[in-house]
């Protein structure tokens, strides 16, 4: 394998969750790009001057983002997230353990969605947000249906419904502020 071809395996393999069509452009833009470079001085020297690939990846990657697969993952993972965030083994008779749980999955799912919303962006984040508030209301229906009343009081549903919502939030706001404060410096 030539230098250059090593050099856009190891970039390719940074671009991994991004749109097919962007990435295979990013890859053939560069090597069109490595091979001119080869022409005017030789094959090694236009790697060396490169821009480590592991960099370079990064900086595509906040550039374009993460493809709509991915996206897709991300939602359907913090759906799946938030259906444990609701004590569901009240139901076999532990409340310390179904308590402990569920807030032990909701800190996971806390966590994810700021994950995505700085990784994959805001609307990635955003979408997550609200497919977890979603699936928790969706999931705390079905649990009422097969076991009646699952959440007790007006503060039971004032305490489960502040904290659904502000799932969404957590799904967007660090996105946003990376966005807004971060780095601006992805010209390449």
């Amino acid at each position: 394998m030539s230098g250059i071809e090593e050099y856009l395996r190891r970039v390719a393999r940074g671009l991994a969750g991004m749109d097919p069509r962007v990435r295979e452009d990013v890859l053939r833009e560069l090597r069109a790009h490595l091979h001119d470079s080869a022409a005017e001085t030789d094959e090694v020297r236009a790697v060396s001057v490169a821009e480590p690939p592991e960099a370079l990846a990064r900086r595509y990657k906040e550039m374009y983002g993460y493809g709509k697969a991915y996206q897709a993952l991300f939602v359907a993972l913090s759906a799946v997230l938030a259906v444990f965030t609701l004590p569901l083994f009240l139901f076999l008779g532990e409340g310390t353990l179904a308590i402990g749980v569920s807030l032990a999955f909701l800190g996971i799912l806390v966590a994810y969605l700021m994950w995505v919303a700085v990784a994959a962006g805001s609307t990635a984040g955003l979408r997550a947000g609200i497919a977890a508030c979603a699936t928790r209301f969706g999931a705390l229906a079905a649990l009422g249906a097969v076991a009646g009343a699952v959440v007790e009081g007006a503060g039971g549903w004032v305490l489960f419904t502040a904290t659904s919502l502000l799932l969404i939030l957590l799904g967007w706001l660090p996105g946003r502020a990376r966005e807004k404060w971060g780095r601006r410096e992805v010209s390449l």
